[in-house]
């Protein structure tokens, strides 16, 4: 089975949505499937809970359920191998850096489809990192520098977004607000984020959350 994952290091597209998980990941089913990913037949059931696929250019393409508590909805991937994404950018050859870009297109758009279709809270895109369930986010688990917020959530929790990533040029989308905060993903200068103030935001959004939650 192992020659079925993604070669390392691996890029995620990933979401946190309130609604039912077998739901959430048959959107996430559907997107990859749009996004000209092709079913290969091979499936985990839950709890693990993964969907291998193919895609041309990219190779192997996993839809998963990402790690969280039982008491508690988890996170849902997109996963694929970085490529160079993974690799420092002072490395990249000129092919290297047109398929970073490229990739960096499919993986945004990706997660803008997912997000909307899932009715996400909160996702990011990241390389060998996973999304933080809401729980972890309380216990002070940061969100990746390329997160993206629902427009549902609280103007409290955007701005310490914001603030955390201040020099990013956010991008806003019907559903909510992306924070591409460094190339081949941002159109302006690469921002780095005030590590510190990220992992702050990233809690205030768990407490968000739990708050939420208690109140149903």
């Amino acid at each position: 089975m192992t020659d079925l994952y993604p070669k390392p290091p691996h890029l995620m597209i990933a979401v946190w949505s309130a609604d039912d998980e077998e739901w959430v990941f048959g959107r996430a089913c559907d997107v990859a499937g749009e996004f000209g990913c092709v079913p290969t037949g091979v499936a985990e059931e839950w709890p693990a809970k993964k969907v291998w696929y193919r895609r041309k250019g990219l190779g192997t393409v996993i839809v998963e359920r990402l790690f969280g508590t039982e008491s508690e909805t988890h996170p849902v991937a997109i996963s694929s191998s970085a490529g160079a994404l993974g690799w420092p950018e002072e490395l990249w050859t000129a092919k290297d850096r047109k398929a970073a870009y490229k990739l960096a297109g499919w993986a945004t758009d990706v997660l803008r489809d997912l997000s909307s279709r899932t009715a996400a809270v909160y996702g990011a895109i990241a390389v060998e990192e996973t999304l933080p369930t809401p729980s972890a986010l309380r216990a002070g688990i940061s969100i990746g520098s390329l997160p993206f917020l629902s427009a549902g959530l609280p103007t409290a929790v955007h701005d310490k977004f914001h603030a955390a990533l201040g020099r990013t040029q956010t991008v806003d989308w019907p559903n909510g607000t992306f924070f591409p905060g460094w190339r081949p993903y941002t159109r302006g200068n690469a921002a780095t984020p005030d590590r510190a103030a990220l992992t702050a935001a990233s809690t205030t959004l768990g407490n968000t959350l739990l708050r939420r939650n208690n109140e149903q």
